[in-house]
């Protein structure tokens, strides 16, 4: 899964998603970026994200990483509300996500996981961020995970 807990750089073809919205519109609440909001990783981003980098005393690489996203603040120690009334589970050994309401199992849909280079998080997660048709690789929906090194994104190849 190359584009679950990805980092964020300049490739061919540029990268491209709600992750790197996310960061653009962080870098430019905080001066660093003036470009669009577009989530497009180009150079203009590359160039913030360099900024940024230097003014946190990290190593300048250019590439958004665990170190950088928790430096820009999206790191899963904002306070998030949640709700109890839905849960997702997913079992990575069946590969099925289990959607359940106030206890009760509403749904259940197939989901593939990581791999060994990416592997899928473990443990109990909080949806930091949701998207409708985010468009590119990442199918009907979006959300992102609260993970320790910044988010986890998670989606689904058609509607639920």
């Amino acid at each position: 899964m190359v584009y679950a807990s990805r980092y964020l750089r300049i490739m061919d073809p540029l990268m491209e998603g709600p992750d790197v919205q996310y960061v653009q519109k962080r870098l430019k609440e905080l001066g660093f970026y003036t470009g669009p909001v577009n989530g497009v990783y180009g150079p203009e981003t590359r160039a913030a994200v360099l900024r940024a980098q230097q003014s946190f005393g990290l190593t300048p690489d250019g590439i958004v990483g665990p170190d950088t996203y928790n430096a820009l603040g999206l790191s899963p120690t904002d306070d998030i509300t949640i709700s109890p009334e839905y849960v997702i589970s997913i079992d990575t050994l069946t590969l099925q996500l289990s959607l359940s309401q106030f206890g009760r199992q509403i749904g259940n849909f197939p989901v593939a996981v990581g791999t060994p280079n990416t592997p899928t998080p473990l443990g109990d997660w909080k949806i930091i961020q949701k998207t409708k048709n985010p468009g590119g690789p990442f199918g009907a929906r979006w959300m992102k995970l609260n993970c320790t090194w910044g988010g986890y994104p998670t989606h689904e190849l058609e509607h639920f």
